[in-house]
């Protein structure tokens, strides 16, 4: 047993040393500029004097920056040298079980946690071998995308397939999917009990990017206007949506059977598949095919819960218990709590979020209770964004591409086509303040409208490109219609708004929560600085400039109000009048790594953690399983079979 330990212990300490070797310090990681190089604090980060709008609130304000950030070390794709696992391997498949977690309990882990440390003895025990995983949300790019979530579906299935594994994303096949170019070929069909009658759809499958992507056929459901989440009366109605996202979940896992892709994680994305972990633990529990499948249920937003009666449960094959007990939501039920209360873990998508929706009902929304019940907690895994889809030095869609070393330059270039386009004055003075979002409460934008006279006042342009609730809609145009030339709008575009990164100085970002969010990481890559409440990701991502001139790369707005931010706006014009503040902050900001290697090794680790040495090779070894399960029946043409039936 010693040497059994010793040996897998010398083995994952040189995988982390030579990865130790390629990281920087944080501090070195953040610098833009050699320290001091700025001389003095700039002015403009000395507290600041009263200001003009309310002298008392904002003399007696105190400093709210985010926190100062620590850089973990970021994990190796691979959990031990190569050339090392064939002449450990006898050794590792020999351990019981209690040399690994001997061997994991004194080993941390490359982030110096205990999990990574588990992580990391169980694939040295599996030799790392590649993983499949279920990817189940209700959209992704490229296909399908109405926020952040397609983003993260996209990427993260993607990532996984680059690190080696193995990825099948499951898709209802919406009527509005984006398919050019994608081939789709049919597959077979499966079948779900709903109500006491069967619903069943047809299986497209296509390869994009390496992942093998399934889309769901069913007309009735899918084959719709008005975006993914429309019902039969209207866009975001909820006539037959809770019929809709429950085959979806069950769906799911049946095409996996159908398809001979045995899961080894299924990673289920919010509400919409927040039944998955539910079927898997209650209906599928003595399902051979799934007898080593293990689920994270990962939240995006927790503000949308999927709730609905307690006769959907049963129309849906949950018996009382589990419509009183796992399911069960103010006398209701909800998908989403069902996913937060029998997932194997439980993730959300930036630590501070992570914290917000345990510690009271203000963020955690009636289910902190569920969430703090869990013995695991919630993991905060930062998402990240494709550093390719988001550089100016190479964007086809903005006016003049630059980089760190010419930012002034290209900035007052796109700065003067989107004057010249959305009807802005041709001031090349003036700071651009820009809001990219969804017009809506959770996003502050009524605080943004609420202060726009005062950013006028103060020789600031403001331009919101984004749509969403119709009072804050009415209330944009009113504000344009104020301000000819200083205050512009546009729909949310794709395209567009990529070229308002690049036109802009500042983002407006107050939201009153925020997961995580995007907008403030790609602000970033285009040297625009970020203005932000403190809350979830904001808090994970963004530094104040006034209280760390070096590392800083935003402003923090010091209380969530109108006053709070119109202080943060002042703080902000003041650093872009700075001629050494100003280029400082913006270097330090383009130099931000907020690429997605760190997220995808946190998962890829959870996923090894969960299934443990013994299901891993247990599910590498086990023979495709077969036949109907729980009234479910599956079919499919599976090509790595030569044509052959699998059900």
């Amino acid at each position: 047993m010693r040497r059994i330990v010793s040996l897998l212990l010398s083995l994952v300490l040189a995988g982390s040393a030579a990865a130790q070797t390629r990281v920087s310090a944080p501090g070195e990681i953040r610098l833009a500029m050699p320290a001091g190089a700025l001389g003095a604090a700039p002015a403009f980060l000395t507290p600041l004097t009263a200001s003009p709008l309310a002298p008392s609130a904002c003399a007696a304000a105190t400093a709210h920056a985010a926190p100062s950030l620590p850089v973990a070390p970021v994990p190796s794709a691979t959990a031990l040298p190569a050339a090392a696992l064939p002449a450990a391997a006898p050794a590792l498949a020999a351990a019981p079980a209690t040399a690994l977690r001997a061997a994991s309990a004194l080993v941390p882990g490359r982030d110096g946690s205990k999990a990574s440390g588990e992580a990391m003895a169980a694939a040295a025990f599996d030799g790392g071998r590649p993983l499949n995983v279920l990817m189940a949300g209700a959209e992704a790019v490229p296909f399908i995308k109405t926020g952040g979530l397609a983003d993260v579906v996209d990427a993260v299935s993607r990532g996984l397939v680059e690190r080696g594994h193995r990825v099948m994303m499951v898709l209802p096949k919406y009527r509005s999917l984006k398919l050019a170019g994608v081939t789709l070929t049919p597959a077979g069909e499966v079948s779900v009990p709903i109500g006491g009658r069967t619903e069943t759809a047809k299986l497209l499958t296509a390869k994009v990017d390496g992942v093998d992507v399934v889309f769901l056929d069913h007309p009735e459901f899918y084959d719709r206007d008005g975006g993914p989440y429309a019902s039969k009366t209207s866009s975001y109605g909820d006539d037959d949506n809770d019929e809709r996202f429950a085959f979806y979940s069950r769906a799911a896992l049946e095409a996996s059977r159908a398809l001979g892709f045995r899961p080894d994680v299924v990673h289920a994305h919010d509400w919409h598949a927040g039944l998955i972990p539910a079927f898997l633990k209650l209906t599928y529990a003595a399902d051979p095919f799934f007898a080593a499948t293990r689920s994270i249920m990962t939240i995006h937003n927790l503000a949308f819960q999927g709730v609905y009666s307690k006769e959907t449960a049963a129309k849906l094959g949950f018996d009382a218990s589990a419509a009183n007990g796992p399911l069960e939501y103010h006398g209701g039920i909800s998908y989403l709590k069902a996913g937060l209360a029998l997932a194997d873990a439980v993730t959300t998508v930036s630590p501070t979020y992570a914290r917000e929706i345990r510690a009271g009902p203000e963020f955690g929304m009636g289910l902190q209770d569920t969430l703090n019940a869990r013995p695991d907690g919630v993991r905060g895994i930062l998402n990240g964004l494709d550093p390719a889809l988001n550089d100016p030095r190479t964007d086809a869609h903005i006016a003049r591409n630059y980089g760190p070393e010419d930012v002034a330059a290209g900035k007052a270039a796109n700065k003067a086509w989107i004057q010249e386009h959305r009807g802005l004055d041709q001031d090349p003075d003036a700071p651009l303040f820009v809001v990219a979002s969804r017009l809506a409460g959770q996003k502050g934008i009524d605080l943004v409208l609420e202060s726009v006279n005062e950013l006028v006042a103060r020789g600031a342009q403001v331009l919101v490109t984004g749509s969403g609730d119709k009072p804050l809609e009415a209330a944009l145009a009113a504000a344009v219609a104020r301000h000819p030339g200083r205050v512009a709008a546009h729909p949310f575009d794709e395209t567009f708004v990529h070229a308002v990164y690049a036109a802009a100085d500042f983002l407006l970002m107050p939201s009153r929560f925020e997961p995580c969010g995007l907008s403030q990481l790609i602000a970033h890559r285009y040297g625009t600085l970020p203005i932000v409440n403190p809350t979830g990701g904001l808090a994970d991502t963004v530094r104040d400039l006034r209280p760390d001139a070096v590392r800083g790369d935003g402003i923090v707005m010091r209380e969530f109000s109108v006053l709070g931010l119109v202080e943060a706006v002042e703080a902000a014009i003041a650093g872009y009048r700075h001629p050494e503040a100003l280029p400082a902050a913006r270097a330090t900001a383009m130099a931000n790594d907020s690429s997605w290697g760190p997220a995808l090794a946190a998962y890829e680790a959870l996923y090894r953690e969960l299934l443990g040495a013994d299901a891993a090779n247990r599910s590498a070894s086990a023979p495709p399983a077969s036949g109907d399960s729980a009234n479910s029946t599956s079919s499919a043409k599976d090509p790595r079979r030569d044509g052959s039936t699998a059900r």
